[in-house]
């Protein structure tokens, strides 16, 4: 465990201290829904945008959605990122529809 006093956290630590997998901190640095610092290699989480990064998340896990492309729910709004991209159209639009499946609009809107 990390010592309290500590103001950064390396991944590990910040995995220690959530209690989840490194590959998990890793994705959400490289996403960039966990700010992190860069130091050559190296990454570090502050303290308080780790604690952020948690009550964000917290806020968004309360308030779920469905993504209208594919029409899958999810309990929280994080996985649903992205709008539909017809114009006036704000349809949520989740992670993979957007990104794995290229999917820019819903499925009222000729979205697959």
């Amino acid at each position: 465990m990390p010592p309290e006093n500590k103001e950064y956290l390396s991944l590990e630590e910040v995995a220690e201290v959530l209690g989840v997998t490194y590959q998990l901190i890793y994705r959400l640095v490289r996403t960039g829904e966990l700010p992190a610092s860069r130091l050559g290699k190296l990454y570090r989480v502050s303290r308080s945008d780790l604690a952020s990064y948690l009550e964000r998340t917290k806020r968004e896990a309360a308030s779920g959605g469905t993504c209208a492309a594919c029409g899958t729910f999810y309990r929280s709004r994080s996985s649903l990122v992205h709008v539909c991209s017809e114009d006036g159209c704000e349809e949520p639009i989740c992670f993979d529809c957007w990104n794995r499946r290229k999917v820019r609009k819903c499925a009222r809107h000729g979205g697959k």
